[in-house]
């Protein structure tokens, strides 16, 4: 990956920075698992739009990554839009490790060291993290409980949400759901390809 040559500008979208910045005091206070604030309850959470609506969100979850007989735990917080993505990564252990960042010039990688890295897409940056590349777009339309147009071997429930499918050469499965209403987002979810399996479980949701 070629590094930046110019410092780069940190995302200016006040969620997703107000979200960082919490992040960053959990680390520094080496309080991050307390950060973790268990999810609403679901007469708490309010309407969700149509799922096919859906174009842009800010979440906060709990990860788990699992490759060659080891897993780690790590903290997101995302904020998505059809032409953006913000993306923190830290880790309860070591604190902040990096954030992603994607516009229409391109994708950045931004460790906590200060590293800098460009990309043509944030799908090859994240392997900064996996050891491979991870469809982004895709994902962001898994974790609202979309699929693509291609997605093949697709279960719902009876209330037409999505249990299971295959998309772009990954298994995904929505364990579970915030609440019982038809379009409720999921809550805790599983993706996998043939050498990784990303475990979601979301804390805060916000559509």
């Amino acid at each position: 990956y070629g590094r930046a040559k110019t410092r780069l500008l940190m995302p200016r979208a006040r969620l997703m920075t107000h979200l960082l910045n919490i992040l960053r005091l959990c680390v520094c206070c080496g309080m991050l698992a307390a950060c973790a604030g268990a999810p609403l309850a679901p007469k708490d959470i309010p309407p969700r739009p149509a799922r096919e609506t859906v174009s842009s969100f800010a979440i906060n979850a709990r990860a788990v990554i699992k490759q060659g007989g080891k897993a780690n735990a790590l903290r997101i917080m995302w904020e998505h839009t059809a032409d953006t993505d913000n993306i923190g990564f830290a880790s309860p252990l070591t604190g902040m490790i990096a954030e992603l960042q994607r516009d229409r010039g391109g994708a950045r990688w931004i460790s906590a060291e200060g590293e800098h890295y460009e990309a043509r897409t944030a799908d090859l940056l994240i392997a900064r993290l996996t050891s491979e590349p991870v469809p982004i777009a895709a994902l962001a339309r898994w974790i609202t409980g979309q699929t693509s147009a291609g997605a093949s071997e697709v279960v719902r429930d009876n209330q037409g949400r999505l249990l299971q499918a295959l998309d772009k050469g990954w298994q995904i499965r929505v364990l579970s759901y915030e609440t019982e209403l038809p379009n409720a987002m999921p809550s805790v979810m599983e993706v996998e390809s043939e050498t990784l399996l990303i475990r979601l479980a979301f804390e805060e949701y916000v559509i």
